[in-house]
């Protein structure tokens, strides 16, 4: 005869506390590692807006000093202050370099613009327009614009293409990047019209 036995196994209140502690063991590793990933996503993302803003700058920078052509009408002699001139470095720091550089923009009307570093904030001036390139979240710690690789006001603050060399301008910015240290970003430019003998 077989016994049968009417006793059902079941789970014990510690075999129950277990596996909750198991369980949310789990699911707390689980949202922890979700909340690290969002916040990594949300760095990388600000990081990427602000290369961007960067890169354009940038980008919009060397365009218009592509387009610089030399001073040779009485309003380009009254930009640059001599006939000849390209490009002309401006806003001396007093100590090691420029923050700024006016030329001639023959892609916008023979317009006399300037790039002018003050404050941390990069402007586009034209005429007495003065529009700032850079956002509030974008701080620029120092910022030099060379020609022809001259970093020094004992040196010729001005650019032209009498002595056969075709004027470059090197734009160098140094930049905070949220979450990271800072960068440099330098870029060289010559004007479109090569000089061919």
């Amino acid at each position: 005869m077989t016994k049968i036995s009417n006793y059902k196994r079941g789970f014990t209140l510690i075999e129950l506390i277990v596996v909750m502690a198991v369980f949310l063991f789990i699911i707390g590793a689980a949202i922890g590692i979700f909340l690290s990933i969002v916040q990594n996503q949300k760095k990388v993302l600000s990081q990427e807006q602000f290369l961007n803003q960067i890169s354009y700058v940038e980008e919009y920078m060397s365009k218009a000093l592509r387009m610089a052509k030399t001073a040779e009408t009485t309003s380009d002699i009254s930009c640059l202050g001599n006939k000849g001139y390209i490009y002309k470095l401006t806003n001396w720091n007093g100590q090691d370099a420029f923050g700024g550089i006016k030329f001639i923009n023959q892609s916008d009307n023979n317009t006399c613009q300037e790039f002018l570093l003050q404050g941390g904030v990069l402007y586009d001036v034209k005429g007495v327009s003065r529009v700032a390139l850079t956002s509030s979240d974008v701080i620029i710690n120092f910022g030099y614009f060379i020609i022809n690789g001259v970093l020094s006001q004992t040196n010729s603050t001005v650019a032209t293409d009498s002595d056969g060399i075709q004027p470059r301008v090197t734009i160098l910015l140094n930049v905070n990047i949220p979450g990271e240290s800072d960068k440099t970003i330098q870029t060289t430019v010559s004007r479109r019209n090569l000089n061919v003998p």
